[in-house]
């Protein structure tokens, strides 16, 4: 169990099953990151205490575990892949590619494959 790590997605949509990447881009806050870098990806948090404002009061927290090995650390970065790619669309392909996601900004993830939940809670509101 030491080599998962709970990941936490919210949503104000009641997903039936996974969490798809397909709908990258379609809530408005997410469409800068599709000008930036337009790989569909999902974005989750590592601490479900530290979450955005504007997704503090969704309705869904859906909750995934991962296997740590499967996300990159962007913060640490041990590969220096920051370095070797200067260009962020090909850095995230590159990632894509090798893992599942990446961890930066301390508690953002972002997952570029489709996963299935663990768990699901209705939220008040």
């Amino acid at each position: 169990m030491k080599n998962k790590v709970k990941l936490y997605h919210y949503s104000n949509v009641n997903i039936p099953d996974k969490i798809r990447i397909k709908t990258f881009g379609r809530n408005s806050y997410t469409r800068n990151d599709v000008r930036v870098c337009n790989i569909k990806r999902a974005f989750y948090y590592t601490d479900k205490r530290k979450v955005e404002y504007i997704l503090k009061y969704s309705k869904y927290l859906y909750i995934i575990e991962v296997n740590k090995n499967k996300l990159y650390n962007l913060d640490i970065d041990k590969n220096k892949l920051k370095t070797k790619f200067t260009d962020l669309y090909k850095l995230v392909n590159y990632i894509k590619k090798h893992y599942i996601g990446a961890v930066y900004n301390q508690n953002v993830v972002s997952v570029f494959k489709d996963l299935q939940y663990n768990k699901k809670i209705k939220r008040g509101r």
